[in-house]
């Protein structure tokens, strides 16, 4: 009996051909043939136990639907064939030819046929019809081969990954050291973002740590995920790394353990929760491929992806032949607690279970390369306050270098994605980065920066410098007009905000909004209303929102129904204060 699945009806039918002296379930191989020609000529199918007196069944399959796809499953009928003579006899039907315009089989297919020979002794057997002793015997024992068919079934696809189920999936992950979580486990959802200019699809297999900035509260991903071209954001299930890993509160989880090429950031936009239910079949698969992958033994690919299964490992870099020599590996590793000075003793055990028989590994801890770098900036606007360019430095020296600290070992740093990501959500125009050795020359502006094989490229805020900063809207003539703005936003939370980080966001905004200011430009209450707008957080008390701009002895305080503010030339704006009152909801 073969592990194929036969259903009640497939059995029923084999059984009473076979009772009635007919031959069910012959094979016959389809020859090959050209299918895009029109019409199609299959080659003919000859039968085994000739002449044939009648052909009860024909099956088999059709070419795919789509390149590379499967084939599909057919039951062919007289629309489709003819039973015909050999070229000797007239009278020896033995030949099934498909005809010019009707279904055909796929080139080098099978085909299952039954039928009846025309020189075989008479079956016993008189009454076959629904409902005769000999039928419903047929039937009855049918019933139970088809059981039996789907027992065996059952325990053949058991022994796989891709078809186990419940504790037979169990089983088999048991295998790879890999045991499913259960009810107890915080879950939750976690955002990854797109690196700004990064192209392409993004691939987040199951397994990414994600944890807390300290790296005291550790989640995996459960599932595997693509990022597609046009997506700059990727909604990812995760669980709690341990069966005593805490809920965490939105906004916790901030740091991915792992350099992914093309990820910029990451967090929790809610709060994670405890799992009421086992880790789902498709769940566990996921794992479980992640960790067949780095099981397997003998391929750079093994060695790479055991490594980075491990949280205390941020990046791998693999070199074949380092030396000249067949059978060298040189493996730099970077960790995440960069204040080690060699490699511990769990990852150079790991790398000796990984390594292949008879290859030696050369590891080491990865080198380090320190960067200066130099940005001139554009800026939008006429003119800014000295303590608001300050602050923009600031803001920019950090963004670039937590992005040079997210490269992996020995990657290229780019300049065009990193002054894409410096534009983002920023009043700035336009950037000009260069690169080079801390103890070194700089670069070309927009020269791309390559570490050397075994190293990691690092960049201090403090050894980034900024030239004169420049304005696309220079001031027409005369000293500039500084204004100062103080704001009173009063808020109403929504459940779960914190006031801390509504204050910060709203702060943020009207930083940025002033600073963008154009002359000419009107300064309105339903301007700001629009500004501030997050429900998802918190609503703002219209009546309540006042915003005042003083220049000297002279203001101007902006309010629902009140007076608007006109930007003048060589105006230039300081957010010096902003209260932000809040309370939730009765």
């Amino acid at each position: 009996m073969s592990f194929v699945d036969r259903g009640y009806e497939d059995v029923v039918r084999d059984v009473l051909t076979s009772l009635t002296s007919g031959v069910a379930g012959e094979r016959a191989a389809v020859g090959v043939y050209d299918a895009s020609a029109r019409p199609a000529s299959v080659p003919d199918v000859v039968l085994k136990r000739r002449p044939v007196r009648r052909v009860s069944r024909v099956a088999g399959v059709l070419a795919p639907l789509t390149p590379g796809g499967d084939p599909v499953p057919s039951e062919f009928s007289l629309n489709d064939y003819e039973l015909v003579a050999g070229p000797e006899d007239p009278r020896d039907l033995s030949t099934i030819r498909f005809l010019p315009f009707g279904r055909k089989p796929a080139s080098g297919s099978e085909l299952t046929v039954n039928y009846y020979p025309r020189n075989v002794e008479p079956s016993p057997v008189t009454d076959v019809n629904v409902g005769s002793v000999v039928r419903t015997l047929v039937e009855a024992v049918s019933r139970e081969l088809a059981g039996l068919y789907a027992q065996i079934n059952l325990a053949y696809d058991s022994g796989f990954l891709e078809t186990a189920a419940g504790s037979s999936l169990d089983r088999v992950v048991a295998l790879l050291g890999v045991e499913r979580y259960r009810a107890g486990r915080p879950l939750g959802l976690v955002v990854f973002s797109r690196r700004a200019g990064s192209a392409g699809t993004i691939s987040l297999p199951p397994g990414i740590p994600v944890t807390d900035a300290p790296d005291k509260l550790r989640y995996e991903t459960s599932e595997a995920h693509t990022m597609l071209p046009n997506e700059s954001t990727a909604e990812v299930r995760v669980r709690g790394a341990s069966a005593d890993t805490p809920t965490v509160k939105a906004g916790t989880l901030s740091v991915v353990q792992r350099a992914i090429a093309g990820i910029d950031a990451v967090t929790n936009p809610s709060d994670t929760v405890t799992a009421v239910q086992d880790e789902s079949d498709d769940e566990l698969r996921a794992r479980a491929r992640g960790a067949l992958t780095s099981s397997n033994k003998g391929t750079i690919g093994a060695i790479e992806n055991g490594l980075l299964q491990m949280p205390e490992v941020r990046a791998v870099s693999l070199v074949e032949f380092p030396n000249g020599v067949p059978g060298e590996l040189k493996l730099s590793v970077s960790l995440t607690d960069a204040t080690l000075p060699a490699l511990p003793a769990d990852v150079l055990a790991k790398i000796e279970e990984l390594r292949p028989a008879g290859v030696r590994v050369l590891a080491e801890m990865a080198g380090k390369t320190e960067l200066r770098a130099r940005l001139a900036l554009v800026l939008a606007g006429g003119n800014r306050s000295a303590s608001d360019v300050e602050r923009l430095h600031g803001v920019v020296a950090g963004r670039l270098a937590g992005l040079v600290a997210k490269s992996g070992v020995g990657q290229r740093i780019r300049t065009g994605p990193l002054v894409r990501a410096i534009l983002a959500d920023q009043p700035i125009v336009d950037a000009t980065l260069q690169l080079g050795l801390k103890a070194g020359a700089i670069g070309r502006p927009g020269e791309d920066f390559l570490a050397d094989p075994g190293a990691i490229v690092e960049l201090a805020e403090v050894d980034i410098g900024f030239d004169q900063d420049t304005f696309d809207t220079p001031p027409t003539g005369g000293p500039p007009v500084a204004v100062d703005v103080t704001a009173i936003v009063p808020v109403v939370l929504a459940p779960g905000a914190a006031i801390a980080a509504v204050q910060t966001q709203i702060d943020a905004r009207l930083r940025k909004y002033f600073g963008a200011l154009a002359p000419a430009a009107t300064v309105t209450a339903e301007a700001l209303l629009n500004l501030l707008r997050d429900e998802s957080l918190y609503t703002v008390d219209r009546l309540g929102l006042h915003v005042t701009l003083a220049a000297g002895p002279q203001f101007v305080e902006v309010a629902d129904g009140g007076p608007t503010f006109t930007v003048l030339a060589g105006q230039t704006f300081n957010v010096s204060k902003v209260t932000v009152p809040g309370g939730t909801p009765a």
